[in-house]
């Protein structure tokens, strides 16, 4: 089962399950904690091959339906029947996943530097990634797809926490992670263009240039169900960036569903 923490002061409060990104962990998340655990009981997973369930390896066969099934583990685990779910990046693509597989069990969505598409930068960026990853140093080869992702300086409070993270990783579930994500870029099309009835909030930074225009179409598929909230003077890791707008969004945002 993977690693997980879980901040829960009342029975009777509802549950936020929160999925960090690629190379990162359940420390991502650690500007969100103090606010929402006023209203909301929290639970903190750590992906295959990330934090604490690093000895986990990814195998070859690995998918984002398989490491949906692996977050749902716990939750069963934990017999939380529903929930909101919060992604951050590719942690979003498994939210989204959850949502197609468990609709009974979602009460919301949100989805921070949602990854709904990978245009030609970001499937140029993996492949370069895969083809130079025995020649490149791994720190190199971090650093590169850090700075790709997140290219303004002003950001870097966040690069540093995502190549802090990464460093952890080992080798092989690092590339196995970037590998499994541009072989889904088929699969994100269909994923994203089914409209679920789930209520659905995008927070995206608006310096997120690699994956900010794709979320306006998915959206709009989405209809009344889906909103779009561009975080200022935030870039991907927008939770991280910009928490005082992050927070109060995305609480305003879940509070008016409870």
């Amino acid at each position: 089962m993977l690693h997980y923490k879980t901040i829960a002061t009342e029975d009777t409060k509802p549950w936020i399950v929160m999925i960090h990104g690629a190379g990162g962990s359940s420390a991502v998340w650690y500007r969100q904690i103090g606010d929402y655990r006023d209203h909301f009981n929290l639970l903190l997973i750590d992906l295959v091959g990330h934090g604490g369930s690093m000895a986990q390896i990814v195998s070859k066969e690995f998918s984002f339906e398989r490491a949906a099934e692996q977050v749902m583990e716990v939750v069963d685990h934990l017999k939380i029947e529903r929930a909101h779910f919060m992604g951050l990046s590719l942690g979003s693509i498994i939210v989204r996943v959850i949502a197609e597989e468990h609709p009974d069990r979602v009460d919301s969505m949100v989805l921070a530097g949602a990854v709904t598409q990978l245009g030609w930068e970001a499937r140029t960026l993996l492949r370069l990634a895969d083809w130079f990853k025995h020649i490149v140093p791994y720190r190199i080869l971090k650093w590169c797809i850090a700075k790709a992702i997140i290219p303004q300086s002003r950001y870097g409070k966040s690069m540093r926490l995502f190549l802090e993270n990464a460093k952890k990783v080992s080798f092989d579930n690092f590339l196995r992670w970037l590998t499994l994500s541009d072989n889904i870029t088929g699969r994100l099309g269909r994923l994203f263009a089914k409209k679920l009835p789930i209520p659905t909030l995008y927070l995206m930074g608006e310096g997120d240039y690699l994956f900010l225009p794709p979320v306006y179409l998915a959206a709009q598929v989405s209809g009344d169900y889906a909103s779009v909230v561009i975080v200022p003077d935030a870039g991907h890791v927008c939770n991280i960036d910009n928490k005082n707008f992050f927070n109060h969004a995305s609480l305003t945002w879940l509070l008016k569903l409870k």
